[in-house]
Parts: C-alpha cells; structure tokens; sequence
C-alpha cells in the first residue's frame, strides 16, 4: 500500500482566514441557523436549548483541540480528519473513520442544498398553473440544478469557491444584523406576539435527544476547514488558528440565538414555524439573503471536502486508484468530485432535511469522537516524536472522545452499534489488507505504553500459585528444520501466556552479526505462520551456555519465562553437557519439556494423546496439564487422553484406576484410565505395546543426579523413545505446584 498521502504535486495557496475560517465558519452558519434553531428552542426550551449549544460546543471545541495538536505536531496532507487519524492510529482505523466520513461529507452536500431549496420555496407558488413552469420550480429539480451548478464551481477550483465564499459572508453579516436588529427593536414585522413568561423548559417537545441529533451538524462545520488541509500554505499554523476562532464565533452568535428567539415568541409558535427568523427580522430578504448563502457556502464546502478526502483515502491505497487522479496545477480531485454529485443526487432526491440530520450526526459524532481518541491516545503514549506546539491534556481529548460516543447512544443506540459494527468491519478488511504497512503512526506506542503499564501492575500484584500460566521458551536452530517444536508449543500456549521461539547462532558477534541480521528476517517472514509466537535470533558463544543464559535473562520485571522447551539429545557423548544444562534449568525452576520427534509419523493423526503415570508427587500434574493444553487447541481437539500407569499386584488394578478416576474428576480433565499390570514385563515393552498407535506420548523425566552416568540416564530414556511415537519428556519446574492450579483448595 503506497504512503503517499501528502499530495506533494498539490499548489498549497491558501491561507488562515480563506482555507480555514471562512470554509469553517460559513459551514457552521447554516441551514439549523435560519430554519431549525426556532424548532429547536421550541421543544426543549430555552435553557434546554442553552444546553443542546453548549454540550454541542463541548465537543466541537475538544475536537478543535484535539486538531490543533495533532495539526502542530506534524504536517498535514490532503485529507484532512482521514490523514490525522490514519497518521496517528494507523491505516485500518484511518480507512474505518475516513470511508463513512466521505460518505457523511458527500450526505451534507444534500443537507445543505435541500435546506437551500427549502428556504427558496418559501418564496415560491406551491402551482403556477403552468405545468412546464411546475416542474422546473418541483424541489428536486431545483436541488438537482443546484448540485450541478455548484460541482461547477467546485471543478473551477478550490480557490475560486473560497473567493464566492467572502461575498456570502458579507451576506450572512448582514443577515444577522437584520435579526437582531429586528428583535430589539420588538419583533420585526409585529406579526409575532411576545411571551408572557420565559418558558425555560418544556415537556411538549420531542425530546432532547431527537433535538439534539436535528441540531449538532450545525457544529461539525469545522470539518469542511480541517479537510481543507492540503490546500494551505501552512496548515501546522492555520489549522489550529482557523478552527478554534470558527468554534468561538459559532459558539458566540449561537449562545445568542436562543435567549433572541426565546424572548420574542412562545414555545408553540417557535414548534411550529421554520420562518420563525424571518419574522422577526427588520428585513425579511436579508434574512433570505444569508440563508440562501449559508446553505450554498456550506454545500461548497462540503463538496470541496468530501472529494479530497477520497482522494486521500485512494492515494493510500484504501479506495480505488482512480479517486487518487488529480487534474491541473493544484491536483483537483474532479473524478472524486463527480462521485460526490452522484451521491449527493441520491439525497437531493430523498429531500428531507429532518431525516438527513440525524444520520450526519452519527458519522460526524463519530469522526469527532475517533480525531479525539487519536490525539487523546496519542498524548497517553508519550512517543517521543509526538512533540506538538499546541498541547492538549490527554484528560481533554479522550473525554471529547467519551462525550461523542455517549450522545451517540442517547441519541439512537440502535444507530451508534450499527455505525460502530460498519467501522468494525471496514477496520478489520483494512487490518488484513495492510497488516505490515505503517506510517509511523501511534500504534507501536500505544502497545508499548500499555505494556509498560501493564509491567508496573504486574510487579505490584504478589504472585499466586494459582496464577501459573505457561511462558515458553523454545530454543532451535533454523526453525524450518524445527517446525514441530513451533507447532506443539503454540499448541500448548495457544492464548494462555507468551511463546518465544530463539535461534541461536555459535560463535562471535562481530563475524556472525550479518547472519544474525539475515537470520531476524527470515523468522520474520516465518512468524505470519505463527502469529501467536515471538522469533528472535542471538548469538552464544556456546550453545548449551547460552540456553541457560537466555532463559534467565528472557523477559522483564515479572514477565518471565517458566517452561524451556527443546529438542531431544541426538549424540550420547553430549550427555554430560546436556544434562548440566538441564540441570540449571531446573535450577532456575523452569518446566522442561524435551521433544522426541519421529519424522516418519510426526504427530499422526492429532487423536491419542497417552500420558505414562508416575504419580501425581513427581510429575505426573504437569504432563495432566499439558495433555489439558494440548487438547486445548483447534488441531487436537478430538484426541482422547488416556492416563496410563503400571503396578506389579492385580489387587492394585482397581485401587488404582479408581485414585485416577479421583484425580481426574477434582482436576475438572477427561481422560481415561488405563492400569496395566507388569507381568514380569520390561516397561519398554509395555509402552511399545500400548502406545505403538498413540499420536503423542507424555512421560516424566528424572534428571541424573551427581551420583549418576549421564551416559547412562542418556540410554535408559533412549531405549525408551524408541519404541514410542513422538514424545515429550517433562520435569516439572520448582515454580510448578500442580496442587492450586489442577484442583481446588479443598
């Protein structure tokens, strides 16, 4: 996946005031302004409606800090929210936020043009009489002649649009002149009655959820801004000074709006009317005036917004390459913008405004909320290269992030887990897609820190029996030779604690240095098979040295290792060395298991696991628990554990199997007894008897003392594993007591 998402061809032009505020401001200003406040105060009241501003402008303005640092930490490529996220969460969360917020971009496209529409037809015959004249002045015709003219101008450039917006600024000002103006002066035209009494709350409303879904893509304005990112001369500098001063003066004229419209008519009038503002204006046209460039302003916009943030998303790789085009001098996404229109046809055809509202407000509660985790996570994980001019307090930003996804839930919890499972699923596509693709964004130090709080905790925490969990060492040489130790340990770790398989190289540093290098990459290439397992290459001046000095020093704080595993000695004159080596291993109280492996039948068919008893005071708990283990996993989940003991007296047989039948049922394991008599019988050849067609045999292993040969505890336990499918000899670890971890305390 290409990580070119800065569009380096792009002619960066534009400036605080033009690329940032105005975009911001003129978004903000809009449709609910001129339509929908009236409604707004009239079902909640006027303290109600306070509040649906305020809690709003919370969030707008925690994400508008949240954008400031991210923005002043690093340069900002086109795509504007996409590439913040993307760039501090990593591709798949980027792709899960960046695809619905296109989609909700193209969606304010239709928002705005249907309030456009809405606001002309109040000037407009509902016939003429004319049925030619009907059709042209019918609201998606006029919607569709609107969407096109404006994707003209859009496909003129991006600077040309900004230019047309200055003009409906100074209409907007002027608008707002005419409202207030009307209301100090006692209501405008005088067809609306004052209220007797400020009504501060009511109960005949819809409710202040629904309210607050109509009202809050009046604040996502500051979106059409930050998406204008790759346009500007100096985003790290404009962005943070655009977007805040866009928050207050929305938050300045809309704190005012209420207590304006609250004190000049009552609730039920405000309920009922959406010309409730033009009323009481000094002059109704200017009010037309403002609403008409509100809305068109705010629909250029967001049709300059969404096709760039598309473009973004195909530059990574993330939507098809054909939306990463770009025409001229300042690379125009004009084949996203075509898209754009498209969809934002759909939606002028649907035309309603209160339905339109409430799904923006998902994807744009939703976008706030993730550019508030990333910046918030962002600040929590402390990576040295997130060093931003602008710093927000971690405490901000992730309680912007709470704040958007608890509205969500208020508002329509059906809606917020249907949103959230989209994400889910783009998140996961992506995350399988690009699973090795970075951009240096957060995530590694997102895991470290939480590793690291994790370690503090852990260390904090006193250590119980009960708690033992196996954290295996697996020591080989090339692991393409050593595939069974790989696959029967992440059998028996599986998700339970930590596998780490070590190659080790003999020899000096300085000469064996490249190899090692060489050797990393090539177990990186393998650990896509086990994905479960740590790979590491190091090199030991001497191999059984450098087991013993790996396993003491593998880990950190209390996360250590506490199971070796490794291969089975092949050559008799190493005994002495080798058995040293275990020795100190058990020193160390690490578990050992030794694998024999039969490279004629491997692991057969993965269905009989046979565990040879010698009790449960030797170590008899551990080989129990790891037959429990390894039937555990997908690959030998059918296999049948029979426990096998011999005894040299058939009046024992039934005491026996009824002590393992006991130790079975207080284990909580399935497995069946099998007591075998001796017979005057070799053990060798009993186990070659009753385990010629197990798949797996678990033994224990008695270590030599120094009294004993090597050599010759070498050859009794040879002579053993010859005549035994693939096997595993286990000697319980001194940090292993069976007893808590098998059964309960009583």
């Amino acid at each position: 996946m290409s990580q070119v998402a800065v569009d380096a061809g792009s002619a960066r032009r534009l400036g605080t005031f033009g690329g940032v505020f105005t975009p911001s401001i003129l978004t903000i200003l809009g449709v609910i302004m001129y339509l929908r406040f009236g409604w707004v105060v009239g079902n909640v009241g006027l303290a109600g409606a306070i509040l649906v501003v305020f809690i709003s402008h919370v969030i707008s303005l925690t994400t508008g800090l949240s954008v400031s640092s991210i923005a002043t930490n690093r340069t900002v490529g086109a795509g504007g929210a996409y590439f913040m996220i993307s760039r501090s969460l990593g591709a798949p969360a980027g792709a899960a936020i960046g695809i619905p917020l296109f989609f909700a971009q193209a969606l304010s496209v239709t928002f705005y043009i249907v309030g456009f529409v809405e606001a002309l037809g109040y000037l407009l015959p509902e016939t003429t009489g004319n049925p030619w004249l009907d059709i042209l002045i019918d609201p998606r015709v006029l919607g569709t002649a609107t969407n096109l003219l404006l994707c003209l101008i859009a496909a003129k450039s991006a600077e040309a649009a900004i230019k047309a917006q200055y003009v409906v600024m100074a209409a907007i000002g002027l608008s707002l002149v005419s409202f207030f103006g009307g209301v100090i002066s006692g209501g405008g035209d005088g067809t609306v009655a004052t209220p007797e009494t400020i009504e501060w709350f009511t109960d005949d409303g819809v409710g202040f959820a629904a309210v607050f879904a109509v009202f809050f893509p009046a604040v996502t304005g500051i979106m059409a801004g930050v998406s204008m990112s790759g346009d500007l001369k100096d985003a790290r500098r404009s962005l943070p000074r655009g977007t805040l001063f866009a928050i207050l003066a929305g938050f300045v004229i809309y704190m005012t709006f209420p207590f304006a419209l609250g004190l000049s008519a009552d609730l039920g009038t405000l309920r009922d009317s959406n010309e409730i503002v033009f009323a009481l204006s000094l002059s109704p046209m200017l009010i037309y005036a403002g609403v008409w460039g509100a809305t068109l302003s705010s629909a250029v916009g967001s049709i300059l917004a969404a096709p760039r943030t598309l473009q973004a998303l195909a530059m990574d790789g993330l939507a098809p390459r054909l939306f990463a085009r770009g025409h001229g001098p300042a690379n125009e996404p004009r084949i996203g913008l075509a898209f754009t229109f498209v969809l934002a046809q759909v939606g002028v055809l649907i035309g309603s405004l209160d339905l339109i509202a409430p799904v923006l407000t998902m994807f744009f509660l939703a976008t706030y909320g993730i550019t508030n985790l990333a910046c918030g996570l962002e600040r929590w994980a402390q990576n040295p290269s997130f060093r931003p001019t602008f710093g927000v307090s971690a405490i901000i930003s992730l309680g912007g992030a709470i704040a958007c996804f608890y509205v969500m839930s208020i508002i329509d919890l059906g809606a917020m887990v249907a949103a959230c499972f989209i994400c889910g699923l783009i998140y996961l596509h992506v995350e399988r897609r690009t699973l090795n693709t970075t951009f240096g964004d957060a995530r590694h130090g997102l895991w470290s820190a939480l590793v690291r709080t994790a370690l503090r905790n852990l260390h904090r925490v006193e250590y119980h029996d009960q708690n033992w969990r196996p954290n295996l060492l697996i020591f080989g040489g090339p692991p393409t030779r050593r595939r069974y130790l790989l696959d029967l340990g992440a059998s028996v770790v599986q998700e339970r604690g930590i596998v780490s398989y070590i190659q080790m190289l003999e020899g000096d540093v300085r000469p064996l240095a490249p190899e090692r290098k060489s050797a990393s990459e090539r177990l990186d290439v393998l650990a896509q098979d086990y994905p479960g397992v740590f790979f590491r290459a190091d090199i030991v001046p001497e191999v059984y040295r450098g087991i013993t000095t790996i396993t003491q020093s593998y880990g950190i704080g209390s996360l250590e290792a506490n199971t070796v595993m490794l291969g089975w000695l092949r050559k008799r004159e190493r005994a002495p060395a080798y058995f040293a080596m275990l020795r100190e291993l058990t020193d160390l109280d690490n578990t050992l298991m030794l694998v024999h492996h039969d490279p004629r039948r491997g692991y057969g068919g993965q269905k009989r696991v046979h565990v040879w008893w010698g009790g449960l005071q030797a170590n008899g708990g551990m080989m129990l628990l790891l037959a429990y283990l390894i039937t555990s996993h997908d690959r030998w989940r059918p296999a049948e554990v029979t426990c096998l003991t011999v005894v040299d007296d058939a009046g024992d047989v039934a005491r026996a199997e009824a002590g393992l039948r006991r130790v079975f049922e207080s284990a909580r394991l399935e497995a069946t007894p099998r007591v075998l008599l001796r017979e005057g019988r070799a053990i060798r050849d009993i186990m070659a008897t009753e385990s010629a067609d197990a798949d797996l045999a678990l033994l224990g292993l008695r270590l030599p003392e120094e009294t004993d040969e090597p050599e010759a505890v070498f050859d009794h336990y040879a002579h053993l594993l010859e005549v035994l499918p693939s096997a595993v000899l286990v000697h319980s670890g001194g940090a292993f007591d069976a007893a808590p971890v098998l059964f309960d305390e009583d």
